[in-house]
C-alpha cells in the first residue's frame, strides 16, 4: 500500500517581490542564487549552461518546424542530475552534514557520488542490482559506498526509507533541495528562447518536470514573463503512475505489474514527486505520453541517425514521444523543447548493441 509519508509535497518559497536584477551576470548556476536555497556553491564541476540546438532532421521526420533539444547530457557527469547535486551537496556542506546517502536507479547516485567526492563528503549509494554495470563501476570509482539491493527502484527506496542508514538523505523525491537545481533548466531556456510552447520531459519520480515547471512559474512571479509552456511528461507504457494519477485526479497512483525496460531511469511503479509533477501538468494543461519499449529502441537509433546524438535509453523516451504529440494537440509550428536528460556514453557498448 502506498503511504503519503513517502512523498514530499512542498516547493521551497522565496520572497520574489524583493528579488531584483535576475539573473545576475555571472557564469554557471551562480547567476540564479537569488532563487536557490544556498548562499553560494560549495562545489561545482562546471554544470549548467548546456546548449540548445534545433533538431532539424527529427523535426522534418515528424513534421515539427520548431523543434529544439536541451542537451543535459553535456553536464560534467553526463546528466541533468548534476544540477541537483551541485545544489544539494552545497547545502549539505552549509548545514554541516558529514555524510549523505541516496537511493537511485543510477544517474542520481552517480552524480551525487562525483560531487561528494570532489569535496571529500562521505556518500553511500543504494541501487537496484539491475542498474547498468557502467554506472555502478563509476560510482565506485568516485569513492562512494555502493549497496546493491534485489528488486525494482521502489522496493529499494522503501527498504532504505523504512530502515534509514546514518547520514542526510539526498534522494530525489525525498529531499526538497534536489528539485531546486532542476529549475535552472527553465531559466536557461528562457534566456535563450524565451518561453517555448511545449516542454517534453522523461519522468520517473517526476522531479525534473516539476522543477522545470517551477522555474517558469518563478519567472512569472518575478514579472519576467506571463507565459507558461505546456508540459508533456513521458513514461514507459504499463509503468506510468503519473498518467494513472492524472486520470484519476489523485495525488499519486501505483502502476501494477510493471514491465522491465531499458529506460531504467523512468521505469516506475510509483513516482515519488507525483504531487509536484501533477501540479505542473495540471497548471500547464499538460499530459503524460506513454511510449513502448520498441519505440524507445527505435528512438535511440533515430537520435544517432538524425541528430548525431548518443543518448541513453531513458532520455530516448522523449524522442519516442514525438509521433504522439500531434494526438495531444501539439501543432506542427509549435516551439517544442525536448529535454535530453542523459548521455549514452556511460553505457555505450549496451547502446550500440541495442541499435545495431
Amino acid at each position: 500500500m502506498s503511504d503519503s509519508q513517502y512523498y514530499d509535497f512542498d516547493f521551497i518559497e522565496y520572497q520574489y517581490s524583493k528579488i531584483k536584477n535576475f539573473p545576475v551576470k555571472t557564469s554557471g548556476l551562480s547567476a540564479y542564487l537569488a532563487v536557490l536555497p544556498i548562499t553560494k556553491f560549495e562545489v561545482s564541476l562546471g554544470e549548467g549552461s548546456t546548449p540548445l540546438t534545433m533538431a532539424t532532421r527529427l523535426g522534418e521526420r515528424y513534421h515539427f518546424s520548431n523543434l529544439w533539444i536541451k542537451h543535459e547530457e553535456l553536464n560534467p557527469i553526463g546528466c541533468f542530475k548534476d544540477r541537483e547535486s551541485a545544489v544539494v551537496v552545497s547545502k549539505a556542506i552549509q548545514e554541516g552534514h558529514q555524510s549523505i546517502y541516496v537511493v537511485s536507479s543510477g544517474n542520481a547516485a552517480l552524480s551525487t557520488a562525483a560531487y561528494a567526492n570532489k569535496v571529500g563528503l562521505k556518500c553511500s549509494c543504494y541501487v537496484p542490482k539491475s542498474t547498468s554495470l557502467g554506472k555502478k563501476r563509476l560510482i565506485t570509482l568516485f569513492g562512494a559506498e555502493i549497496t546493491e539491493i534485489e528488486g525494482n527502484y521502489e522496493q529499494v527506496y522503501r527498504q532504505v526509507f523504512d530502515n534509514p542508514p546514518a547520514g542526510w538523505n539526498v534522494t530525489p523525491g525525498a529531499n526538497p533541495y534536489r528539485i531546486e537545481g532542476n529549475k535552472t533548466i527553465a531559466y536557461e531556456i528562457w534566456q535563450e528562447l524565451g518561453v517555448p510552447d511545449v516542454v517534453v520531459v522523461p519522468c520517473g519520480n517526476g522531479g525534473n518536470l516539476a522543477g522545470i515547471w517551477r522555474g517558469f512559474w518563478e519567472l512569472q512571479q518575478l514579472g519576467l514573463t506571463t507565459k507558461m509552456p505546456r508540459f508533456m511528461g513521458v513514461q514507459v507504457h504499463g509503468a506510468a503512475p503519473l498518467k494513472l494519477a492524472l486520470q484519476s485526479n489523485k495525488d499519486f497512483s501505483i502502476a501494477q505489474n510493471i514491465p522491465d525496460s531499458i529506460a531504467e531511469g523512468i521505469i516506475a511503479e510509483e513516482s515519488y514527486c507525483s504531487p509536484k509533477a501533477l501540479r505542473a501538468l495540471k497548471d500547464s494543461h499538460g499530459q503524460v505520453v506513454e511510449v513502448t519499449e520498441a519505440a524507445i529502441k527505435s528512438a535511440l537509433k533515430e537520435a544517432v541517425q538524425c541528430e548525431s546524438l548518443v543518448t541513453e535509453p531513458t532520455s530516448a523516451a522523449v524522442f519516442a514521444a514525438l509521433p504522439q504529440l500531434g494526438e495531444y494537440g501539439v501543432k506542427p509550428d509549435a516551439q517544442i523543447v525536448l529535454i535530453n536528460t542523459g548521455s549514452g556514453m556511460k553505457n555505450l557498448e549496451e547502446i550500440v548493441d541495442l541499435i545495431a
